[in-house]
């Protein structure tokens, strides 16, 4: 029997997650995966600031025989099934999976070309090699807060500028005002208004200079998907369209992680997550559809965070703004502790758990995965409130 030859293009958690599956759950597979990358952790980039090594173990890959290349993908060839490199030349496949993540998006105002990202180790070598004192960070998202974080740690002064509020889609909004407030504690300034335009001491926002040595652009990201859009694979937006196995318009290609699409198993309607989780979880589902399987698994927006080691932020399915926007009649009930504060988010006609925010101080995992279940599951609320608080 023919090994089957499986490359992957992209080295972050999608793709690695995608190699392991593959010589986990694939007889005679040959896997060839592509990086023009050092493979670490992306989202521990902050930890570079402390001297920490975030580099990936790839042991467990290469002595099950995944080769690791170190090169950039530029032309497919689907007529002929091939991967086209700028070092390595010519790469046939059976299957292709693109996991090329993606990269900060710029803002749309003038001066947009003063800014850098916060996505990569580099951008965290950057700034301690580099110093800069005052630090202006365009966004509320949990990018920013890690920006944020990571200027305090060096010894730097962030300013973050917030159009609207803390990750806005993630927290109900007595949440948003509480993170800001506990963030002030420990030394993040905020800046709230609208951006006008970015100067190379800084950005004008509203009517405000906000001096800054280095402005970095943490609004969002944009899909890497140039090489799917030229090999003629259908787009959503900016994403590649797959369905919920993660394959694309070409059944030989599948796409994974932040360059495509996922579904949302709330609203069973196409979504754009972009969270590291979702990435493993669309891995796991190509290699079984690779394999045969017509089984895919489905995780909610899940996300968890902590900052500055005792400010814990979760969130799981929909914010009470963000659930009515997607149809529902969202109501909420709200869950106080000594050290949480939470919300649990419902659709009044049905009962049915839709979403869960929470900040709190230490780590309340058991909480998290309960909920978790109740949203996959279609819980009712006096169920879960039960289940909570037993």
């Amino acid at each position: 029997m023919c090994p089957l030859n499986l490359v992957i293009v992209g080295s972050g958690i999608g793709g690695v997650a995608a190699a392991w599956d593959a010589v986990r759950f694939i007889p005679d597979v040959k896997v060839k995966l592509i990086g023009d990358e050092d493979i670490y952790v992306r989202h521990k980039i902050r930890y570079v600031a402390h001297g920490l090594d975030i580099s990936l173990d790839t042991s467990h890959l290469e002595s099950n025989g995944v080769e690791i290349i170190r090169d950039r993908a530029v032309k497919i060839d689907r007529n002929k099934r091939s991967l086209q490199t700028e070092r390595s030349g010519e790469i046939p496949y059976d299957y292709l999976i693109l996991a090329t993540g993606a990269e900060p998006s710029k803002p749309k105002a003038p001066g947009a070309e003063f800014t850098r990202g916060f996505r990569r180790k580099e951008d965290v070598e950057y700034l301690a090699r580099e110093k800069p004192q005052e630090v202006a960070i365009i966004g509320a998202s949990y990018v920013a807060l890690h920006a944020a974080q990571t200027c305090k740690d060096l010894g730097l002064l962030p300013y973050v500028i917030v159009r609207s509020r803390l990750i806005r889609k993630s927290l109900e909004p007595e949440l948003s005002e509480e993170l800001e407030r506990r963030l002030k504690e420990r030394g993040v300034e905020f800046v709230h208004g609208k951006l006008q335009k970015i100067e190379e001491d800084g950005p004008i926002v509203d009517e405000r200079k906000v001096r800054a040595d280095l402005t970095i652009s943490a609004i969002g990201v944009k899909p890497n998907s140039e090489l799917a859009k030229d090999a003629g694979l259908e787009l959503w937006w900016d994403n590649v369209k797959v369905d919920q196995q993660g394959r694309t318009s070409d059944p030989r290609i599948f796409a994974i992680g932040d360059v495509s699409n996922c579904y949302d198993p709330i609203t069973k309607r196409i979504d754009y997550f972009g969270l590291g989780t979702i990435a493993t979880i669309m891995a796991y589902n190509s290699i079984n559809a690779i394999k045969g399987s017509k089984g895919a698994l489905r995780t909610p927006r899940y996300q968890k965070d902590v900052f500055f080691k005792d400010v814990y932020v979760k969130s799981i399915g929909f914010t009470s703004p963000e659930a009515e926007k997607a149809g529902f009649t969202p109501k909420r009930k709200e869950i106080r502790g000594e050290e949480e504060i939470a919300y649990l988010v419902y659709d009044e006609p049905t009962g049915r758990v839709i979403g869960y925010s929470a900040l709190s101080k230490g780590d309340t995992g058991y909480k998290d995965l309960l909920v978790l279940k109740a949203v996959l599951r279609g819980m009712k609320v006096s169920e879960v409130l039960e289940a909570i608080q037993s």
